[in-house]
This record gives structure tokens, sequence and C-alpha cells, in this order.
């Protein structure tokens, strides 16, 4: 500092000196001047002028103007400022005084001369003289006045700057303190940063260069261990996740702000970036975890039931708009469950409202491990909740899900040491069925649940009639399968598989029949896809599977010939993890051989996870079971798993069948699988087979097995033992190989031909 000073005094001296210097100078050299020059022109005036007088005399008088003494004097004596000396003289070509007119001068002495002539020829020269000391004592006075204001010139100029460089150091550094001061006693941790740039120029990190208590007081850590750490250690490494953000801000030099949490999540940051110099950037952290806390209290206390926790009416009814918007967008539906509790005033009038809380509290929780994370579970006010979901299916998602909320309240719950027993009943509507908007979609569920009341309560009822009808059919259709299966209400028949060449029997496929108790026989298309919809499928597939290997067992050991059973594999079935040791449980169990039993799976089931699904299939492999493509033709018909997987068989789908003969198309199409089959050295089966042209084109196209009506419609288990009985039947099973056992064999009309003659066999069904 002390030599910045020194440095500055001797620039601003020198500075002031040279402008003392030309003050004190400049200004009487230039006064002396120009007056000067004022008093040679005024000299020169007059004796211009007085030089014409007497030229005029000369040119009146050639010879005698000379000794016209009285006027010459006049004009001699004449002044043109009255009072100032001056000196005037008039004189021959050789120099001899005519005329002169005197006072006294104090030299120096400034003169200046004019020549008088005569038809060219000078004849006389007048001189007019005035003394210089007045102009020199004026400029000498001038000069004192230069010479004080240069003093006064040099002083502001060397004070001055110096004073004010002073004030404002001196300014800086009470800033420069009181900031300090701040920066030191601030709530706010601050810290300053430096960029490091990699060798090829690019910022790669920044090292920590100072920071303040609070700073440290965040961190835990002192300052000396802090400063000049790598930005991967300080703050925990989270300034790094925003390290890009940081360099684009220092490009620009807009400030950034982001929030940080510190590990654990105990305390929230608001971190401010701004950039004080180039190449360094600070930060502050603003601990807002409070704040933090209060918003999230303010937005529960808007959106969200005190009681329980729930979404309040405003949060659903925003949460319905949006998905009501969604459900536009993607074509899908919403479903809004109004739930009231039964009963619920008589348990508050009893136990006090306390206690009825507490029923509250009790029924939202068990009601919120009801419900999927994707719906939206709210609490509009007293006893009253909503579910609001969305799906692409039927109503029947709804359905299920307000019987799983029915069977979720009824348990009895312990309050204050007494067992209450509530019931609920729930009123649903669809989107877009019952309405299109938020609020008429609740008053339709609501009424639909004055309608559960209304029918006795503890159940649930559709706004629309229609819908309600269908949701219970399809509710009461699931509950007795549930009991179906319980009571052993389901029996197996067997479709017989023909081979093509020689007609003879080569197989079953296994068809599951229920009759129940009131309905009588159910069609398979009636409660197949309800047990698809329920998840009932997995229970009454793997009796299927069992069944079927038992009799596969069991007719072993009467010494039946053996033949080979087709069991239909659900794809949820076979989504199953595992399947495939199930069934080789069910084998080992039952002590079937698996050499007997293939798997029918749809292309659709077969393409959902290709690696899963290879790793399955050759499990089931393993077992010596042969695996079947239902319904071909239908789905993906992809050469890649046929090539992939170790399928054996592929069945065409009778719809490929049924206009074989009329169809173009439908030919090509079946001409086209059997060529590709027999490339990929695959057995093929066709089915749906009902008529004989049918029969022997799929037999010249070369089928090798078919099933079908032509042949045997499905037949119950005593029928199909006894077509086995038969000694035409009796082939060995190896490697599908049946031997032919005589004539022709085919049905027609259900009654077996050999030769177009009938002959008797167990009765067909």
């Amino acid at each position: 500092m002390k030599t910045r000073y020194k440095s500055l005094f001797r620039i601003t001296t020198l500075l002031a000196g040279a402008a003392t210097i030309v003050v004190s100078v400049l200004i009487p050299a230039g006064y002396f001047l120009v007056s000067y020059k004022l008093l040679a022109g005024k000299l020169e005036i007059q004796a211009e002028v007085n030089s014409r007088v007497i030229n005029r005399m000369v040119t009146a008088n050639p010879t005698m103007w000379r000794f016209e003494e009285s006027r010459l004097m006049e004009m001699m004596e004449r002044r043109c400022q009255p009072g100032i000396p001056e000196a005037r003289r008039i004189m021959d070509p050789r120099g001899k005084i005519i005329a002169e007119s005197a006072d006294h001068l104090r030299p120096p002495l400034v003169s200046r001369s004019q020549l008088v002539y005569d038809a060219g020829h000078v004849v006389a020269r007048i001189e007019i003289f005035r003394s210089l000391a007045p102009l020199v004592q004026e400029t000498a006075l001038v000069a004192v006045g230069a010479m004080l204001v240069g003093g006064l010139c040099f002083m502001v100029l060397r004070t001055l700057p110096l004073r004010a460089v002073q004030q404002s150091d001196h300014s800086l550094a009470e800033s420069e303190a009181k900031y300090r001061s701040l920066y030191e006693s601030m709530r706010e941790g601050m810290a300053l940063h430096r960029i490091i740039c990699g060798k090829d120029g690019n910022p790669v990190s920044f090292e920590v260069v100072d920071i303040n208590p609070s700073c440290e007081s965040i961190l835990g850590m002192g300052k000396s261990t802090i400063v000049g750490r790598d930005g991967r250690e300080f703050f925990n490494g989270a300034l790094m996740g925003h390290f890009d953000e940081i360099v684009r801000g220092a490009d620009t030099g807009k400030s950034l702000m982001f929030e940080v949490p510190m590990p654990g999540g105990s305390l929230i940051f608001d971190v401010s970036v701004f950039y004080p110099d180039m190449g360094y950037f600070a930060t502050l952290f603003e601990d807002v975890t409070e704040r933090k806390k209060s918003e999230e209290q303010i937005q529960r206390l808007a959106y969200f039931d005190t009681l329980t926790g729930l979404p309040n009416r405003a949060l659903f009814s925003d949460r319905l708009s949006q998905a009501l918007a969604g459900a536009v967008r993607d074509n899908s539906k919403v479903a809004v469950l109004f739930i009231d509790l039964d009963g619920f005033k008589v348990i508050n009038d009893n136990l006090g409202h306390a206690q009825g809380d507490v029923l509250l509290t009790k029924i939202a929780r068990r009601l919120r491990e009801s419900v999927r994370r994707s719906d939206t579970l709210a609490r509009l006010g007293g006893d009253e909740f909503t579910v609001l979901i969305s799906y692409t299916g039927e109503e029947r998602n709804a359905a299920h899900l307000a019987e799983h909320l029915l069977e979720t309240i009824s348990p009895p719950c312990e309050i204050g040491g007494h067992i209450v027993y509530t019931t609920s009943s729930i009123g649903i509507a669809i989107f877009p069925d019952d309405g299109r908007d938020a609020e008429t979609l609740l008053r339709c569920a609501d009424m639909a649940m004055y309608a559960a009341k209304d029918a006795g309560r503890n159940g649930y009822h559709f706004h629309s009639q229609e819908m309600n009808c269908k949701a219970h059919e399809r509710m009461e259709l699931e509950t007795s399968l549930r009991r179906a299966l319980e009571r052993e209400e389901f029996f197996l028949e067997f479709q017989p598989i023909i081979r093509a060449s020689g007609d003879c029997l080569v197989g079953a496929e296994v068809l599951v029949r229920w009759q129940h108790p009131v309905k009588g026989r159910v069609m398979p298309g009636t409660f197949i896809p309800a047990a698809e919809n329920s998840g009932l499928i997995l229970p009454l597939g793997e009796w299927v599977m069992r069944k079927t290997c038992e009799k596969i067992s069991e007719w072993r050991k009467n010494g039946l010939p053996p033949v080979k059973l087709s069991v239909n594999v659900s794809g949820r079935q076979f989504e199953q993890r595992n399947f495939a040791a199930m069934v080789r449980d069910i084998l080992e169990e039952t002590g079937a051989d698996g050499a007997s039993l293939q798997l029918e799976l749809t292309e659709t089931s077969l393409m959902k996870d290709a690696e899963a699904t290879a790793r399955a299939l050759h499990s089931l492999r393993e077992l010596n079971l042969r695996i079947v493509v239902d319904d071909f033709g239908t789905g993906y018909s992809s050469l890649g798993y046929l090539k992939n997987y170790p399928i054996d068989h592929i069945k065409i789908d009778g719809s490929f069948v049924r206009d074989i003969c009329d169809n173009p198309d439908d030919r090509s199409i079946v001409e086209a699988i059997i060529a590709m089959a027999d490339k990929l050295n695959l057995n093929v089966v066709a089915e749906g087979v009902e008529t004989r042209e049918q029969r022997d084109l799929l037999r010249k196209l070369g089928y090798q097995e078919m099933q079908g009506a032509f042949f045997y419609r499905s037949l119950p288990e005593e029928a199909f033992v006894s077509l086995l009985r038969n000694p035409r039947f009796s082939t060995p099973l190896r490697g599908f190989d049946f031997l032919a056992f005589g004539p022709e064999l085919f049905q027609e009309g259900g009654v077996p031909f050999v030769h177009d003659k009938p002959v008797e066999l167990p009765p067909v069904v």
C-alpha cells in the first residue's frame, strides 16, 4: 500500500508541477503578446493616419509644406488616448527632424513608422513611440496572479487525487470490513469456489477457496479442512451433479438456483449460485427445511383429510378431472366407487365421536391396502369414501374391486374394548356411460350407493341397471365357479384325434365341462372367460392337468393302450414361474408317463416374453411331453418361435378348415402352413373337420392328424374308454406311429362306417 502511495505521489507531483509551469508561463506570456500586438497595431494605425494628413499637405504645397510648423505641431500634439505618454516626429529622407512632439517615455519603447510619398518619391517619414513599461508592469502583475493560480493548481492537482484515492481505499476497507462482518455473521452458508479446467481447457471440476462460519457449521467441518477440497468431496458431491449448469451459467453470467437435500433427508437447502469474478463462482446455502415442512403441511391441510390422511374432496375432484381427460385421450374408461358405511351413526351415538373416528381411521387403512397405487382413494367427509380407477376392460373390473372392498370392510374391528361389526354400501358410476364430467359421475355414484342401501346394504350397485345386472351375473358366475371347484362339479370329456393315413385313433383333446346343480350344463364359452378374468383359471387349469394325468396313469394300470392326451394351457397358467415345476410334480404324484401328455399353447402366450418362454418350454420338454401350438394362423404366426422353441405340433385353427373347399384364400393358407411345417419337421393337426370333402382335401394336402365332428364330437370318459377297449383301436404309442387297423374308418353323422357300412362301436355322444 505504501509503495502504491509513493508512486501515486510522484505521478501527481509531476503532473501538478507541469500544470503549474504551464499556467505561470503561458498566461503572462500570452497576455504580453496580445497586449503588445494591440499596442503595435494602434501605433501602426496612428502612423498611417498622420502620413495621410501629411501626404495631403505635400500634395497641396509640394515645396512649402514642411514650413507649416503650426499645423505640423498640432498634428504631433494630437493623442488618441489622452494621458498616455507618446513621442512623435517627422523627418526628411536624410533624417533631419522637421517637426517633433515628445513626452517623457520610460524604456523600453515600441515604435511604428510610415513613409510619405510625393509623385512616387519619399519626401518624409513619420514615427510614433510609446513606452512598454506599463505593459511590462501589467504583465508582471498577471504573472504574479498566474503563479498564484499555478500554485493553487499545483496544490489541488497533487492533493486531491491522493485524498480521493485514500478516501476510496478507506471506503473500500470499511465496505470490505462490513461485508466481511456480514459474511462472517450471516446465517446462510456461503462458499467461494474456483473452476478447474482440464488439459483441453474445458472445466472438469472446482475447488473450495473460502467458506464462512455458517457453512462450517452446516458441513460440520472446519474451514482449514474444507478449503482446497475438490468439488466431488464438497457438500457430499451434491454440487457436482449441477456442475454442467454452473459452467453454463459462468458463460452467461446468469445466476441459478436449485435444491439440495443433505444425506438422510434431515435438512433441505436452496443453493443459489452467482459469479463474482472470471473463473470463480459462489454458492449460498439457505436452510429451507422448516419452510418445506410448512408448505407440505399447508398442502396437506388443503388437499388431504386430517383424520385419515387420505385425499379430500378437492384433491379427488382434481384427480378425477385429470383421469377423465386421460380417458378421452386414450379411449378408456373411468369408474367412481362411492362407499358409505352402514349404521355408522349408531356406532357414533353409542360409542362417541372419538371412537367413531378410530373406526374411520381403521377402515381407511384397510381400504388403502386394498386399492392399487394407481387408484385414488379419498374421504369426502363423515363416513363417505370414494375410489377412482381407470381401466380399458369392461365394468367387471369395478365390480371385482367393489366385491373386494366389501370383503375388506366387513371383518370386525376392536374399538375401545368393543367388537364392532360394520358393512358398507357401494355405488358405482362409469365414464362415459353414466356421465362425462366429474360432478355428474359423483352424483350418479351417490345415487347408486343409495340404491345399494335400498337393496339391503352390504352390497354394491351400478348406476346403469343393465350394467348392474351384467356385473351381478358375472360375480354370481365367479362365485359359482369357486364353489364348483370345491364341490367337484367339473368333469372331463375327450375329443378323439384321428390319424389321416388309415383313419386310426392317435389321441384326444381333453375338454373341461361344468355340470351346474341348478343351471345344468354350462357351456365353456361362458365360464372359461369368467375364470380367466377372475384368476380362477389357475386352480381350474391345475385341476384339469391333475385329472388328465390321473386318467393316463389309471388307464395304463387297467391295461388300456397308451394314448396321448392334449391339455389346453391358459396364457395365465403358462406365465406362472412355477408352471413347469407344477407339471413335473403332478406327473410324479400321479405316476403318469410324460410321453402320453401334450400341452396346447396359443401363439399369443408364446410371444409375450421370448426368453422366459424358451426356458419354460425346454423345462417342459425335459419331462418327455409334447408341445402343441393351438389355433395356429390366428395370432403372430411367426417362423422365429417355430424355429427357436422346442415345438412338436401345430394345430391349424378351424376357421381356415371351415371354408377350405370353397375359399381359395383359405386353401392357400392351409397349403402354406403344411409346406412350412414339412420344412421344419413339425406335425400338423387340423381341427374343426366337419365334412368328408374337408377330410379328403386335407388328407390330399398332407395333413397327418385331424379332429372334428366329422370323426367324433367330445366323448364322456366311459365312451372314450370303450373306444380304447375296441380291438380295432388297440395300437402302441411310439413316436405317434399308430398301426392301422384295417379298412378305412370314419364317422358320418356320429355313426362309424367301414366301407360305407355301419360297424358296431361304442356309442358316440
